[in-house]
């Protein structure tokens, strides 16, 4: 990463930005980001010499079929949104400082099938705060399938493994199966949000959540904080990994498993339904039809002693 080395240290609240002919590198006294010029992503975050990220946020509006999914064409009929989260075109991105000496990088894309377009705006601070600021817009909103997610998935380091959140749980939740999971504090594990569904399919989310920390053994990690609130999953699987090419065609043992936790951040993801697994669609309340919407995540690194559930660590 030599050509986007950084300045001298800055001063504590103000990030140094320097662009390179590959990388946009945006640094602070204890952190670096590294911003790759050719896709368009957050491609390193290294805070007090730890790498945090093994890949960075992309926009993800596809979830890997569940039974009842595959039994009411859900794979087919929303398949545009599998390839808008698997291929996307950069059209444009740029850096510049805002009015409160914070580092901007301005990222938009144009999915595949001209689906849609999707801009993310980076706003670091000096101290290693990120707030992720998204903008979807489909290209129609009419004749469009319904969406079976929209947010952002990206991925960090093997280790990063220890879970806590504030949210509905301590089981899988769903817009539409969530009365049973209160609003609380948790701690978890990667390895136990694998649950063992007799066919890969979408597992492990979590509604109503204000903050997600996750963390290794040392307690560096990330920190997420929602705006206001947002759902995830923590799994050593992305949705691609845990995608059938039909009902049941698979088992869990067939899925490829990651060496790194591989998130999804999002503003909503649609309900699982159940009336029935032969046809049933999922009730329309917990749908996500094809319109424009923004949302927003504040991120920043964990260290030692940090405790997530202060409010000064989410400001």
């Amino acid at each position: 990463h030599a050509e986007a080395a950084p300045a001298a240290a800055p001063a504590a609240d103000t990030p140094v930005v320097r662009e390179g002919a590959r990388e946009i590198a945006v640094s602070g006294a204890k952190f670096e980001i590294l911003f790759d010029k050719m896709t368009g992503e957050l491609a390193s975050f290294v805070s007090r010499g730890t790498e945090l990220v093994a890949s960075g946020p992309v926009p993800n509006f596809w979830r890997a079929p569940t039974d009842n999914d595959f039994g009411n064409g859900l794979d087919r009929r929303a398949s545009l949104w599998r390839t808008a989260s698997r291929f996307r075109r950069l059209t444009s991105m740029s850096a510049a400082a805002d009015d409160a000496g914070r580092a901007v990088v301005t990222v938009v894309y144009e999915l595949a099938r001209r689906a849609a377009t999707h801009t993310i705006r980076y706003v670091v601070s000096g101290d290693g705060w990120v707030r992720i600021e998204n903008s979807f817009v489909p290209t129609s909103q009419d004749g469009q399938p319904e969406i079976p997610r929209i947010g952002l998935r990206l991925a960090m380091p093997h280790g990063f493994d220890r879970i806590r959140y504030f949210g509905r749980g301590p089981q899988e939740n769903y817009v539409d199966r969530r009365t049973a999971s209160f609003v609380g504090l948790y701690e978890t594990t990667l390895a136990e949000q694998v649950l063992p569904y007799v066919t890969p399919q979408e597992y492990g989310n979590r509604t109503d959540t204000r903050w997600l920390s996750v963390r290794n053994d040392r307690g560096d990690g990330l920190l997420f904080a929602g705006r206001p609130l947002f759902e995830f999953s923590a799994l050593p699987y992305l949705p691609e990994d845990l995608t059938l090419p039909e009902r049941g065609a698979g088992h869990p043992f067939d899925a490829f498993r990651r060496e790194t936790t591989c998130l999804t951040i999002d503003m909503a993801q649609m309900g699982v339904g159940g009336d029935d697994s032969w046809g049933a669609r999922v009730h329309p309340e917990y749908t996500i039809p094809a319109r424009a919407c923004a949302f927003v995540v504040l991120v920043r690194p964990l260290h030692g002693s940090d405790d997530p559930a202060d409010p000064g660590l989410r400001r």
